[in-house]
């Protein structure tokens, strides 16, 4: 691919990417899928091997999101894990090994769980309700259940873009 058109794919890439987060801020119903649907726009490039521009693409959504997306849950939610997880998935396949790959992941999952648990704790994060009221053991738990199911269809929509966007 030139130069110039990988340029200008990435930054139709990026430019789709922070449309799904705007609109995922101004949804309240389908806010999540939309901001899901936005890191997996960054999985594209990686689907063939094009490790730099996802890297751009994710860097670029990621400050150009801070900067325009009103609800910044959304904007930290694709840097932390959305935007970020492409990128790390990417490089953990790269072991060529199942069940190192799938502890690789876990470990990433977990880590994040920690973090996102930790911060809750503190207040920072304005997350609560009655979920958080749980013990924490349960909602690590549950986090990384819901992440390997997120990771299985993942996987699949990646299998899809390598089928729809051949040549690119």
């Amino acid at each position: 691919m030139k130069p110039t058109l990988r340029m200008a794919y990435g930054g139709i890439l990026t430019g789709v990417s922070v449309a799904l987060l705007l609109t995922a801020s101004a949804s309240p119903w389908s806010g999540w899928a939309f901001c899901i649907s936005a890191g997996m726009v960054a999985a594209i490039p990686l689907a063939h091997r094009q490790v730099r521009l996802g890297l751009l693409v994710f860097a670029a959504t990621g400050i150009l999101s801070a900067l325009i997306v009103p609800s910044k849950r959304f904007v930290t939610a694709y840097v932390l894990f959305f935007g970020l997880y492409p990128l790390v998935k990417y490089g953990i396949e790269q072991l060529r090994c199942l069940p190192l790959e799938w502890a690789c992941k876990l470990a990433f999952a977990g880590l994040l769980a920690g973090l996102v648990l930790y911060l809750v704790r503190l207040g920072l994060l304005p997350l609560g309700g009655r979920v958080f009221g749980l013990p924490h053991r349960l909602l690590f738990a549950a986090a990384l259940a819901g992440f390997a199911g997120y990771d299985i269809i993942f996987s699949r929509i990646i299998a899809l873009f390598r089928i729809f966007f051949r040549g690119r």
